[in-house]
């Protein structure tokens, strides 16, 4: 297994009247005889050479980078510093950047740390962000520059944290989404998302984090994407899972800010996406958060009456995404809602009527239970819109299943992936129709594949050929073009389905209820 960099130990003959070999050829011959053909050195190390080579007596380490068609001599130093190399892996969502270091040598993690990416700053979604930078020109300098401080802010984290000069690592390796490479890039945005939805760039290859105005020495490479909306951090994914080298056929879905999903096996693979993930992860409701310090995350009912925890066991000052789906479910399996998501001011006196929004509302934390003194609830408003957004969710998964031909007869593994799923209680999740009702063990949750396929990759080189295959042959599905999706996104608007028979093990549960 062989990194992207690699750190090469020399010691040369100083040179002399009688073999005046320049400096940068001196090393370049050097490497020659070891093996590294098509070697580069940019003007920036050939600055490092002098006095520094000879100070060292020509006794001095070489840091390369592997572009696949050349090597790049990213750094020189003295004396022999191979047990120093590391490297950086970087999950870049919309929401939350996240940045592991990692010895090059072990493959060890050796500290990783996040931040909320500072586009949020322009808008929580996407689309917002990307209206803001046609506005005006200096619109896309802004959601760049925010970007850029974003990753400079983990990489003086991480170097707080380890001592090790984080910003001085020879590679990083990048995983994200279409849209975010072209922020980072300081691409227009808006043909990702336009007819005939041709990205200005899906395989942006390697840069110079100078080349971004950037505070990082080395090379930065963007995992390629595969259409608009698969992108790097779904095909970085997929080296992780492996399915495209399995003969059984497998379902991976990836639910941040945007929901995508693949399906296939080591014959065909198949993609779709949509904007799944937003309310899924909380980002709906007046009380709705991120999973923060004071978000509600759990929620338990038993007939009557609801307890809960929260992040950091601090009083509540919201609910996250996880806490959403158990409220959900947990108000289903109790009778505080219908099939239809509609509340039952019988069912429990946490069930108000809210005079100011002629509605009612499930209140989750009384007054004396909440940090700001004041009820938190979930609205019928707020149900609805949830419904909507779980209906467009498992109706992305039941139309890419169709299109493919397969059933969930046919699914060895449903592979989770994302926040959301991290943190989520898998039963609920099906209890209100997110997910098919599978054999629990046929569903594997992952943290981050994202983020673990950036990694796999910094460490080894040759599986960026099967990352090229990947970007290339992924069949991607449009599901807007599909005539009956929203017809069956109403059938999906119900806990957790219309159709009961698709749902044995909760109609079980439910059989007492309406």
């Amino acid at each position: 297994m062989k990194g992207f960099s690699e750190k090469i130990y020399l010691s040369l003959k100083m040179p002399t009247e009688e073999a005046p070999v320049s400096d940068q050829k001196r090393i370049l011959l050097a490497l020659e005889a070891l093996g590294y053909e098509h070697v580069t050195m940019p003007l920036s190390v050939l600055r490092m050479l002098y006095p520094m080579c000879r100070e060292a007596d020509f006794d001095i380490t070489v840091t390369l980078v592997n572009r696949e068609m050349d090597w790049v001599v990213v750094g020189v130093e003295p004396g022999d510093q191979r047990k120093n190399h590391y490297g950086l892996a970087v999950d870049y969502g919309s929401t939350t950047i996240i940045m592991q270091l990692i010895d090059m040598n072990s493959g060890t993690v050796i500290d990783q740390v996040k931040a909320v990416n500072g586009q949020t700053a322009y808008g929580s979604d996407i689309l917002s962000r990307i209206t803001y930078a046609l506005e005006d020109a200096s619109h896309m300098d802004a959601l760049q520059r925010a970007t850029v401080k974003t990753f400079e802010a983990l990489l003086a984290e991480l170097t707080e944290n380890t001592g090790i000069a984080a910003a001085k690592s020879p590679i990083m390796i990048v995983s994200g989404n279409t849209t975010m490479i072209h922020f980072l890039l300081k691409l227009n945005a808006w043909t990702v998302f336009a007819s005939p939805y041709a990205p200005v760039s899906s395989d942006p290859g390697f840069l110079w984090g100078g080349e971004l105005g950037m505070d990082f020495d080395g090379l930065i490479y963007m995992i390629p994407s595969a259409s608009n909306y698969i992108g790097g951090d779904i095909v970085s994914g997929l080296l992780k899972l492996d399915m495209h080298k399995n003969g059984e056929t497998s379902l991976f879905f990836d639910i941040g800010t945007n929901g995508e999903l693949v399906i296939g096996n080591k014959d065909w693979i198949m993609a779709g996406a949509g904007a799944a993930g937003p309310a899924l992860e909380g980002y709906i409701s007046r009380f709705g958060m991120r999973a923060a310090d004071g978000a509600i995350d759990s929620v338990k009912i038993e007939g009557k009456d609801l307890s809960f925890t929260t992040i950091g066991n601090r009083k509540p000052v919201g609910i996250c995404g996880s806490g959403i789906i158990d409220l959900l479910a947990q108000m289903r399996l109790n009778g505080w809602i219908n099939i239809a998501g509609e509340l039952d001011p019988d069912a429990s006196n946490r069930i108000l009527y809210l005079e100011e929004e002629q509605q009612y509302a499930a209140v989750y934390a009384l007054p004396d239970e909440s940090a700001s003194g004041a009820p938190l609830y979930f609205s019928q408003t707020d149900i609805r819109q949830y419904l909507d957004t779980k209906a467009a969710a498992y109706t992305m998964v039941e139309c890419l299943m169709e299109t493919a031909g397969v059933t969930t007869d046919d699914l060895a593994h449903l592979y989770l992936s994302g926040a959301f799923t991290a943190h989520s209680d898998l039963e609920a999740a099906i209890t209100i129709g997110i997910f098919p009702d599978l054999p629990r063990e046929n569903y594997c949750v992952l943290s981050n594949t994202s983020l673990d396929g950036a990694r796999i990759l910094l460490l080894d080189r040759s599986r960026l050929q099967e990352v090229r295959e990947l970007s290339e042959n992924i069949y991607c599905v449009q599901f807007a073009s599909i005539p009956d999706f929203l017809v069956r996104m109403q059938a999906a608007k119900f806990i957790p389905h219309t159709d009961m028979r698709r749902y044995p093990s909760i109609q079980a549960r439910l059989h007492f209820l309406p």
